[in-house]
């Protein structure tokens, strides 16, 4: 028992979700290329390879850094390219095969100036979720960035990536699978244009539901290696398939409101939360199967408060801990910076190593 909040990881559960992506990707006829900003861990990595996964997805630099030290040699950094970053490019382009993703001509030409090692370009496509990329529609200005990437000296086209963020705002497995199936109906307008150029599709809920990928090669999911409450929230797993959880000391109790405080902040939690029916929850007690009354009903910076039903206020002590899902393990995983075991293992978080 941990005295100070502290992260969890199953590594059976771990594997299993690994097994059951891997297993997908292969019967869709589509290769896997994890996105591992959830876990960031070597250790968790090194899972991925026992599925035999050699390329793998990041969301900056210093994550492809991170995993280029335990020898990844295919990384594509899922994020915008940056010019400024180019002597990074320089430095690990020479050494593997890396990939990032561009939106404009401009970003192309001022790159391929300042670069003297080979460097993918995916086609950042926005399949109208309206965070990055561009419109999937506007065929005209794909095309013109495919040529001037085509015509560049360093870079060539990687293909297109598409991430369908929007289905984070389903509420049902139907729904997630529907919006899913609409922005695949799109991306095989794009391949039509593109037939040789690979199209590489990915958000943990669609690739957690859909059997089938269409035009897409390549999927990138990250989140489903931990799973968490939204997901659960949104349907794309089970509570059973999360595989983090955290553990806070209780503090306190407050018998005329039915709340405990526990030491579990917005600095360990992160602030994420997810409206189920009238109320707000910061995070899921493993306690919440005992009544549907109990979450975390509020964070501060270190201080958490647990809305307890009657029968669950009882059970909990002062001096003892309580386990909770996190509503959005990636961003609770980057918090802690490391994970416990079962067995008494404290595993690796890029932002753990000082």
């Amino acid at each position: 028992m941990q005295p100070f909040p502290t992260l969890f990881v199953d590594l059976d559960i771990v594997r299993s979700n690994i097994s059951q992506m891997s297993s997908k990707a292969k019967k869709a006829g589509v290769e896997l290329r994890p996105h591992f900003k959830t876990h960031q861990s070597k250790a968790i990595g090194e899972i991925f390879r026992e599925f035999d996964v050699t390329g793998i997805t990041v969301s900056s630099i210093k994550m492809a850094e991170y995993f280029l030290s335990d020898d990844w040699d295919d990384i594509t950094i899922a994020f915008p390219a940056n010019v400024l970053a180019h002597e990074y490019y320089n430095r690990i382009a020479k050494r593997i095969s890396l990939k990032t993703l561009v939106l404009s001509e401009e970003v192309v030409k001022k790159l391929d100036e300042k670069l003297d090692a080979e460097l993918g370009l995916y086609i950042e496509i926005d399949p109208d979720y309206g965070r990055s990329g561009i419109p999937v529609s506007d065929i005209t200005r794909i095309r013109s960035l495919v040529n001037v990437i085509e015509e560049s000296e360093h870079c060539y086209p990687a293909g297109f990536y598409c991430h369908a963020g929007h289905t984070y705002k389903s509420r049902s497995r139907e729904e997630i699978e529907k919006k899913g199936r609409q922005v695949l109906q799109k991306l095989e307008a794009l391949k039509s244009h593109f037939p040789k150029l690979p199209i590489c599709y990915g958000d943990t809920p669609s690739c957690s539901t859909l059997e089938e990928f269409g035009p897409a090669e390549q999927i990138s999911p990250g989140n489903f290696v931990f799973y968490d409450w939204m997901q659960v929230q949104i349907g794309s797993c089970s509570p059973n398939e999360i595989a983090v959880y955290m553990e806070c000391p209780v503090i306190e109790k407050f018998a005329d409101r039915n709340q405990v405080l526990i030491h579990g902040g917005a600095v360990h939690f992160s602030k994420d939360s997810v409206h189920i029916d009238d109320y707000q929850s910061f995070g899921e007690p493993m306690l919440k199967y005992l009544s549907e009354e109990t979450y975390v009903k509020s964070l501060s910076q270190e201080h958490g408060i647990i809305q307890c039903s009657a029968d669950v206020f009882d059970k909990l002590n002062i001096g003892e801990t309580i386990q909770i899902f996190p509503i959005h393990s990636c961003l609770t995983a980057d918090l802690m910076r490391e994970y416990h075991t079962k067995e008494g293992q404290v595993l690796d978080h890029m932002n753990g190593i000082n």
